[in-house]
Formats: C-alpha cells, structure tokens, sequence
C-alpha cells in the first residue's frame, strides 16, 4: 500500500471514486443526464493507467498525471454542464464530451512508449532535474515560490505547460465549430446570428487565445532556463570532480569535445526535449479530438461521383495518407540522423582548434607556424564544409517530399467534400468544418514528416549526451576499481607503497616498485631517463592516474599540491591566478604580495586586480614563479614538483629552492629534475632504473652532492 501514497498512486483511486460518481449521478439526482458510457468506461482505464504509471519515469509521470487530471477536468466540467450549474456562456466553450476520453488515450500512449529504448535514452537525461531534492536556483525569480526544491519547481512547470496546451487544443476545437456555425450564417444570410459569432464568441475566444499564447511563452522560458542551469552545474561538477575530466580519454568512450556536450548539447537538448514532447502533446490532442470531428462528419461519406457509402471514409484515407508519407520520409530523412551527429563533431574540432591557436598564439609565432596553422585549420573546416553539403543535398530531397507531401494534402478535403456540398447534402459550414478537421487531423498524423530533421537532430544530440554521461561513468569506474591500483590512508606521516605496478592505457607496464616510502621532513629529488615513468608516479600518488595495481598509502589529513612543469594559468585577475586552486577571499592582499616576492615576481605586486590572458602574457619561466608562489600561500603538508623549475636559470632555480625550505619548514618536498645542481637541495636521490623486464624500478642512491 506505500506505492499509494504517492502522486500518481493516489490519483488511480481518485479518478475511479469519480467514476463512480458518474455512474451514480442520474440515480442521486433524479433528471440528470447520464455521463456517455465510453466516458465512464475510459475513466476506469485512466485509474488503472495511474496506478501502472507509479514507477515510470519522472519526466514522462508528469504527463501521465495532467492527463489524469484532465480527464476528471474535463468528463467533470461537462457533467456539471449537463446538470445546468455551469453558466450558459462557459459551457457554451467546453470542447465536445469525447475529449475527456482523448486524454486517456495520450496517457496510454505515454506509459506505452517508454519502454522504447530511443525514449529511455531521453528520460535518463532528463529525469535526474525533475526528481532532484536540491533548492530552488536563488538567481532564477520567475516562479520560485512554485515548489520547495527545484525538482519540484520543473514537475510544476511542465505540468502548467501541459494545462496550458490542453487548453490551447480546446480552444482550436472551439473555434472548429465556430467556423461552422459562422458559414452557416452566411450561408442563411442570417446577419444577426453572424455578428453574434464574431462579437460573442470569436472576440473572447481570440482574447484568451493571446493571453494564453504570452503566458505560455513566460513558462516555457523559465522551465528553460531553470533546467538548463541544474543540468550544466549538473554536469560541470560530475566531469570536474575527483580527475574525471582527465581519466575520460583514457576509457574506451567516443566522448570528444566535453566543452561542446555541456554547453551546446545540453542547450539543444532541453529546447527540443520541450519542443517535441509540448508539441507532440498538442499535435496527439488534435489528433483524438478532430478525427471524432472527422467520423462524425463523414459517417455516411459517399464516395465522390457514386452512391457507394464508406463509414468514416475521410478518416480511413487520411490515416492511410500519413502512414505512407511517414514511412517514405523516414527512409529519405534516416541519414540525417548520422549527418546531425557529424556535424556536431567537426564543427567543435573546428572551435576547438581555433581556441588551442589563440592560446599558443606566441609559440605559434616564434616557429612562424602561421602557414602550417592556416593549412589545419582549412582541413578541419573542409570536414565542416564537406558534410554540411551533404546535409544540405539531403534535406532537398526530404524537402522536396515534404513540401510536395503538403501542399497536396491542402486540396484532398474539398475535392472530396465538394460533391456533397453541391449536391446539398452538406451545409457550406458543414463543408468548411470537414476541410478544417481534415487539415487537423492530416498535421497531427504528419508530425513526424515535418518535424523529421528536428527529430534527427535531437536523436544525434541525445546520442551524444548519453555517451557524454557513459564515459563519465566509464571514468569514475576507473577512479573505483581502476586495475587493482588501491589508494588508501593506512600510513602515519610517510607517503607509502607496497606491490605497485604503474601501467600506461595500453596495459604495457613502466614502474614497478615492491616497497617504496618517501619519508615526511625529507626532501627528495626523483630522477631518471625521460619516459621512465617519474610524473606518472607523482599522478598515482595524487590519485588520479587509474592503470596499475597495488597500494599507495598518503598521510590521512595531510594536504598536498603537486605543481606540474607548465602551470595551469585560469582566465581572470592575476590575484585568481595565484591563489588558484583556492579563491581569492582565503589570503589578505599582503600576503599575496609576499608569496610573488618571495617567488620573485615583484613586478607583478600592484597588478592584482587586472584581468588579462595571462597564460599569454607570462613568459614561462614567470608562469613556473606564480606556481611557486601557490605553494608559498598554500603550504601545504607535501609539495611534489614536476620539473616546476625547469624553466629557470640555475641561479634562480636555486634561489626558489632556497626560499621554499626557509619559508616552508614544515613542508615535504618531492621533486622530478634532471639538474645536478638540484642535488644540494634535497635530502635523497630515486633514480628511476631499468629493470630486465623493461620496467623501471626507483632504486636509492648516495645522498646528493651538489655539483662544483
């Protein structure tokens, strides 16, 4: 009985007492009409649909409950009408009884389609922004007060969106009977009964289908954006946290270009995801609605220039209509889907590629690379320009379909109601209600035709999210269970390692160390050839590198900061570059000044507040300095330097040294150089040695010497 208590459990039982109310109504209240029995019976499969719909997806479950709600609205609304309790001029807009029951049909349709796999892959993406408990994004106003946490806030909206579609279809059926009953009166030349049509019904009609138009367009933006917002931090932080960025190129996942996937694809994704599934929702409520529209019409249809009558004719021919047009564009439009998926590739290689020539714009220069940069950059774009034609031959020939497909379609109603009106058979309004609910119902049957390139694209942008959120997974894996490498804290000051092998991505092994301690208060210095492994031991040390097997124990507490040979410079003041990874409120002024003093970098002292590329604008021995000056401000427990001097003159490199033992005496320093001259600085030599089966072993040498 828990699975009662939620929304849509709670509903089934709701919606099957309300049943039995209108069962029960000509009996209680002795004149009253009785509810149409597919009304009551539909009611009946609506609670069981509810009750099924408890576990399905969170996104799908909202639509599954507006139809619910619609139903009881609805069958409601026109009950109450029939009882004569409902004013004349309200009941007079109530769209037809049987569209209570076309909102059991589209909650049928719901809870049927998502065990397609195309539609799990959408729900899985979305799903996580309507079910999370977070709260509501304090820089976004509109409807904040809607729930109290942002999950809340989005089921409420899409829900307010969904009312608002529903009655935007009412409305359009409304005016379906309008139109007829307007040419009536002209057809009669009843000149009272026509401006009673325009000014009585029309005007308010037409003045709550604007409001209702505007109010729509507000929702719709602000579920926008308050989805896109929790599903970009959403993202951000999962592929930034604990080293994910940098372990999804070593899974086996095509996930290129993350920058694009977060920015542009989760934009794409959230617009087409409201687009298709609001519009999808309209197009299936003008479908139900306006083919009973079309049955009714056309019950005793005789076929044009005979006498032969074919019941609901006009509903069987355009059914059979978009059937066959759906299936000829499907197989005109299916390699867009790949091309969608293409292009959003190259065009982000191209992006990228001019992002990495701003960035290395002066090495670029010094190697007068410009004419080999220009030739790349040709290249990539003729990728983007080559599969963008092939998009382009490909929509013609879909266009071409479509347009012909359409256009066709505008003249099927009247050449076949045309007969019958001459033959006065049917009234002129008769004959304009017949050509509007074919128009109806051939648009909804056509959705998928001319929204085909749309549905391509998003197919090939929720492609690209789900192997996004795929490598992340892949990723974190790595970080979990990796290959055997266990990172744990069992050790009381001293960084240690027992049994470890350190492998490339490939599996080939490079490092092997049996036992291994670097020893707190003890300055050491690693060397070795290049490639012999040093700066992938410093990554398994600092948790992030996930090939290899063994254990690596750190000091539980203990911070530690590991200052790479090329510093990352983040975009900004240079006050955020030089606290970075911390920000700028955690050191006064002053001690930002004395940490690029004492890294000697006193030019830089009165430029805190500029912000400028400054990756660009330090050379790169000034750029190893602000790191420096990192650990200055830092001081953390270990300090791991990965050539971060290499840079620098010997007299310099010297004289950071210097400084950091002076001004960090409670820092462990570890250290990758190849200068002897670094000797003198540290307490003990690894050197990284070749072992007879191609792996390289750390291996203690003589205490250091500094060179003469």
């Amino acid at each position: 009985m828990a699975v009662l208590r939620t929304g849509l459990g709670l509903q089934a039982p709701v919606t099957a007492v309300f049943v039995l109310v209108l069962l029960l109504t000509p009996v209680l209240v002795p004149g009253a009409p009785a509810a149409p029995l597919y009304v009551t019976l539909s009611g009946l499969a609506m609670a069981g649909i509810l009750y099924a719909s408890v576990r399905l997806s969170a996104f799908l479950k909202i639509f599954v409950a507006m139809y619910g709600i619609g139903y009881v609205t609805l069958a409601g609304a026109q009950q109450l009408a029939g009882l004569g309790i409902l004013p004349g001029t309200i009941a007079a807009l109530l769209p037809p009884a049987f569209a209570a029951t076309g909102a059991v049909v589209f909650a049928a349709i719901v809870l049927g389609i998502s065990y397609l796999e195309p539609i799990r892959a959408i729900t899985l993406i979305a799903d996580p922004y309507f079910a999370t408990h977070d709260a509501p994004t304090k820089e976004i106003g509109p409807f904040r007060f809607f729930g109290g946490t942002e999950g809340k806030i989005g089921q409420r909206l899409v829900a307010l969106s969904i009312f608002i579609t529903f009655a935007q279809v009412a409305l359009q059926l409304r005016l379906n009977f309008w139109y007829r009953d307007l040419f009536n009166a002209l057809q009669e030349y009843n000149a009272e009964a026509f401006w009673y049509q325009l000014l009585f019904v029309f005007a308010p009609l037409a003045a709550i289908w604007v409001v209702i138009g505007m109010f729509d367009t507000f929702v719709d933006a602000t579920l926008e954006i308050r989805w896109r917002t929790w599903l970009t931090r959403s993202l951000s932080e999962r592929w930034l946290d604990a080293g994910v960025h940098y372990r999804i190129p070593f899974t086996d996942e095509a996930a290129d270009n993350p920058d694009q996937r977060i920015q542009a694809d989760v934009r794409l994704f959230i617009q087409q995801t409201m687009i298709l599934s609001i519009r999808l929702l309209s197009q299936a409520a003008t479908l139900v609605s306006f083919m009973v529209i079309l049955w009714g019409l056309s019950r005793d249809f005789a076929l044009p220039f005979t006498d032969t009558v074919v019941p609901g004719f006009l509903v069987w021919l355009v059914v059979g209509y978009a059937v066959i047009g759906t299936w000829l564009t499907h197989l005109i439009g299916r390699p867009l889907i790949g091309l969608d998926f293409r292009q959003e590739k190259v065009e982000a290689d191209f992006r990228f590629s001019l992002a990495r020539t701003r960035i290395y714009s002066e090495q670029i220069a010094l190697l007068r690379g410009e004419r080999a940069e220009t030739l790349r950059l040709r290249d990539l774009f003729g990728a983007v320009i080559g599969n963008f034609v092939d998009i382009i031959y490909r929509r013609i020939k879909l266009g071409s379909f479509t347009l012909s497909y359409s256009q066709i379609s505008v003249v099927f109603p009247y050449i076949l109601a045309a007969p019958s009106y001459f033959t006065k058979k049917i009234t002129l309004g008769q004959f304009q209600q017949t050509a509007g609910a074919f128009a109806n119902v051939q648009s909804s049957l056509s959705f998928f035709i001319s929204s085909y390139t749309t549905i391509a694209s998003y197919r090939a942008n929720t492609n690209r999210l789900t192997s996004f959120k795929r490598a992340m997974t892949k990723a974190e894996a790595l970080n979990g269970a990796g290959y055997g490498l266990v990172q744990g804290n069992e050790t009381a000051g001293d960084v240690t390692a027992a049994g470890l092998a350190l492998a490339l991505p490939d599996g080939r092994e490079i490092v092997a160390a049996e036992r291994l301690a670097l020893a707190k208060g003890s300055a050491t210095l690693v060397t070795g050839p290049s490639g012999s492994g040093k700066s992938t031991l410093f990554r398994a040390i600092a948790g992030i590198w996930p090939f290899g097997r063994g254990r690596i124990d750190v000091p539980p507490g203990q911070s530690a900061l590991v200052l790479p040979q090329r510093p990352y410079i983040p975009l900004g003041t240079l006050r955020g570059a030089v606290v970075y990874p911390n920000t700028t409120d955690q050191f006064p002024d002053a001690a930002i000044r004395e940490a690029l003093v004492a890294a000697q970098l006193p030019q830089l002292v009165d430029r805190l507040d500029e912000v400028d590329a400054w990756d660009q604008r330090l050379s790169g021995g000034e750029q190893q300095r602000l790191a420096v000056a990192r650990a200055v401000l830092a001081k953390p427990a270990w300090l791991f330097l990965d050539e971060s001097t290499a840079a620098l003159d010997e007299a310099s490199e010297a004289g950071i040294y210097r400084m950091l033992r002076e001004r960090l005496p409670d820092t462990t320093i570890v250290s990758i150089g190849h200068r002897s001259t670094l000797h003198a600085f540290h307490d003990r030599r690894l050197d990284m040695q070749a072992g007879n089966d191609g792996r390289f072993v750390p291996r203690d040498m003589p205490k250091p010497v500094a060179a003469e």
